[in-house]
């Protein structure tokens, strides 16, 4: 499976994704990454929607250029929908993760109508209530980033760490950490404390989208009762959780995950995995 890069102009910077299936008669899937993860969370995702045109965004890759006018899940909003007009896209199905979920939740209740269908994974309409270990994290890396201070490996690895499980394969973690190594941490703490400061809550009544919210088991920074809010606002959503899943379900069961996500996509029911509504 080739991943083509690509590039979309924004006000002083650019967003980069990555498509796979370009072409092919389905309708196209956006894929979110959660912060501290990366594209390429998405490649086993990609793999198994291989009959679908596929677009791996780099939330990370606006860093690269003038970041500091508004950085956050609406700014990413934005950027994600420049994309959707620059590809000619005019309906899409997004899957979103942690911020990446924050990021599909703001896009789905701004153009209803882009979004046909959505998935939500390990995440919220606010990050109210995040669990404390992945809290306190997310904390040392903003005051980190305040002071100045550079990423170190420690930290990278430490965050990457926490949303999964189990380390993948030694080149697969690399791959991992070294995508958060080369971000301005700065730029990360600034999304992170835009993402603290949102609740859309009131806004997940506008999502049209039908909905599928997935938290797994073993998630250390989603609750249960975080997939429930969603699940009870959106109007046409369900909830499931995936047991001995982490936050990032899409790497710690990637079979069972993509499984999830083709069955809503089509429309079909998936196999019961556990608590639903």
């Amino acid at each position: 499976m080739e991943a083509h890069h690509r590039t979309v102009p924004l006000p002083g910077t650019s967003l980069s994704y990555h498509v796979t299936g370009a072409g092919a008669a389905a309708t196209p899937v956006v894929l979110l990454h959660p912060w501290f993860g990366c594209w390429q969370f998405w490649t086993s995702t990609m793999r198994g929607l291989s009959e679908r045109p596929c677009y791996a965004v780099d939330f990370y890759s606006p860093a690269a250029g003038e970041w500091s006018a508004a950085p956050g899940p609406a700014a990413l909003a934005d950027a994600v929908v420049a994309m959707l007009d620059a590809e000619g896209l005019d309906q899409v199905d997004v899957v979103g993760n942690s911020v990446g979920g924050i990021v599909a939740q703001v896009i789905a209740s701004t153009v209803p109508e882009r979004v046909r269908r959505l998935v939500l994974v390990g995440t919220g309409a606010s990050t109210h209530g995040a669990l404390p270990g992945f809290a306190q994290a997310v904390d040392r890396w903003i005051d980190a980033a305040r002071d100045g201070g550079a990423a170190s490996r420690p930290a990278a690895e430490e965050a990457v760490g926490m949303l999964f499980t189990r380390r993948p394969d030694a080149p697969v973690w690399e791959t991992f950490v070294q995508a958060v190594l080369r971000t301005d941490p700065r730029y990360v703490a600034a999304v992170l404390e835009a993402a603290r400061r949102l609740d859309l809550t009131p806004r997940l009544s506008r999502i049209t989208a039908p909905t599928l919210v997935v938290r797994g088991s073993e998630d250390c920074a989603r609750t249960a009762e975080h997939a429930a809010v969603l699940a009870e606002g959106i109007p046409s959503a369900r909830s499931v959780e995936l047991p001995g899943a982490g936050h990032s379900p899409m790497v710690d069961q990637p079979d069972r995950f993509t499984g999830l996500v083709a069955a809503h996509l089509d429309e079909s029911t998936p196999e019961p995995v556990g608590s639903g509504r």
